[in-house]
This record gives C-alpha cells, sequence and structure tokens, in this order.
C-alpha cells in the first residue's frame, strides 16, 4: 500500500470503512495523536522504529486497537465504567479506545516514563481529557483502584499478566486481551474471542486475536499454584 502523504489522511478511506463503530467527529482526533506519535517516535523509541512509516503506524497498532470497540464487553461498558491499559507502551490499545468513548475513564499505565510521557503528549494533542498516563508498575502504584475492564497487548505471558492485574479487577470486572499464537499452559479457554481481522473486515493482515476472561479465569492460575 502506498504510505500516507504528509498532507492527506493518516486513515484512508478503507480504513476509516473499517471501523463503523468509530464516530466521524473522532477522525480528526485520532490523526492528531498518530502525528504526535510519529514524531516523538523519531526521537524516542516508544514503538518499533523497523519499517515504521505512516501506514503501517495505523495498521499496525491504530486499527488493532479500534478493532476492540466492536467486542461486546467493551462495546456494553455504560458511562463512566473505569478502564486501566497495563503496559501501554505507545498508548496501545487504550488510547485510541478513549479517543472513542469519551464517556469512559482510561487509566494507562507503563512502567517506562520516557513512554508515559510521550503517551500523555499524544492525548494532548488529541484533546483526550479522560486519560490519565501514570507511570508505574501495576498493581502497587494504581492505590488500590478497580476497574470494570482491563486490557492488555502481549505485554507478558497471560499467567504473569493474570498475577498482576488479579487485584485491580472490580466485582464484575473483565479483561480484553489482544494475542498472537497458542494460550500458555496454565491458562484456561476465554469466555470468548474474536480475530483482529475479522472485527476489522479483512483490511488488515493479522493473525492477531481478542481474548475475552472473566474474573475467575484470571484468578484460576493463581488457585492452581
Amino acid at each position: 500500500a502506498a504510505a500516507a502523504s504528509d498532507d492527506g489522511d493518516w486513515f484512508a478511506p478503507r480504513h476509516r470503512a473499517s471501523c463503523t463503530f468509530v464516530d466521524d467527529g473522532a477522525w480528526p482526533r485520532l490523526e492528531a495523536a498518530a502525528r504526535a506519535l510519529y514524531d516523538w517516535n523519531a526521537k524516542i523509541n516508544v514503538v518499533s522504529r523497523k519499517g515504521l512509516d505512516p501506514i503501517t503506524l495505523i495498521e499496525r497498532h491504530y486499527l488493532p486497537s479500534l478493532a476492540l470497540l466492536e467486542a461486546p464487553p467493551l462495546q456494553q461498558l455504560p458511562a463512566g465504567a473505569r478502564v486501566v491499559d497495563v503496559g501501554t507502551g505507545g498508548g496501545f490499545p487504550g488510547l485510541p479506545l478513549a479517543i472513542c468513548r469519551p464517556d469512559l475513564k482510561f487509566d494507562l499505565v507503563d512502567s517506562r516514563k520516557k513512554k508515559i510521557d510521550v503517551v500523555a503528549a499524544c492525548a494532548e494533542a488529541a484533546n483526550c481529557e479522560n486519560v490519565d498516563s501514570i507511570a508505574g508498575r501495576a498493581p502497587a502504584d494504581l492505590k488500590g483502584r478497580r476497574y470494570d475492564l482491563v486490557l492488555g497487548r502481549s505485554v507478558k505471558n497471560l499467567p504473569d499478566f493474570f498475577d498482576t492485574i488479579s487485584p485491580l479487577l472490580s466485582k464484575e470486572g473483565s479483561v480484553l486481551y489482544i494475542k498472537g499464537g497458542d494460550l500458555e499452559e496454565g491458562v484456561g479457554a476465554p469466555l470468548n474471542s474474536w480475530a483482529v481481522a475479522d472485527l476489522l473486515g479483512g483490511v488488515v493482515d493479522t493473525d492477531k486475536v481478542v481474548l475475552h476472561f472473566g474474573g475467575a479465569d484470571v484468578a484460576g492460575p493463581l488457585r492452581r499454584r
């Protein structure tokens, strides 16, 4: 595919068509965040620079994040619900979702302060006021907060991720996790799963899958130790 030009829209018509669940008014803010990240990434290595151009940034990072908007666990969250993205890196998947769901409250957490500073700058570029960018470790630096939805994206193996985020879940809270490859030993089948490529109507070629786990699934590996 041709790279997006500096003057043109970074989200091509085929990208927008694949994300029918994104309001028209969100696209300029998503693009502002993407451009800010691209500029920052030239100075600070926030996401892998290998082969990174605007089109790759959109298709490798933004669209798979936006695909979660189509997943029922996020789609059905009521206004005011709390969401945390643990190990957010460059702000994925949390920041694009926060831009599209201003009715929800997002905490984006990463232990690397340089990355979180960039995430905060991208959120500011997108006028995204429902985000708290936190440099620290979960759960220790989240001060007893509880969340209705925990997000993750291949930040560590699932049993370790569950161990980390188990104290963060509210009573009815659950997890959406973007992953490629097979489930690790000791992890039960998710409540549900969706292929990212299917959620995006095939516009992105990826083997990544969105997995949905409930609180009992998260506690399972801990009980078996």
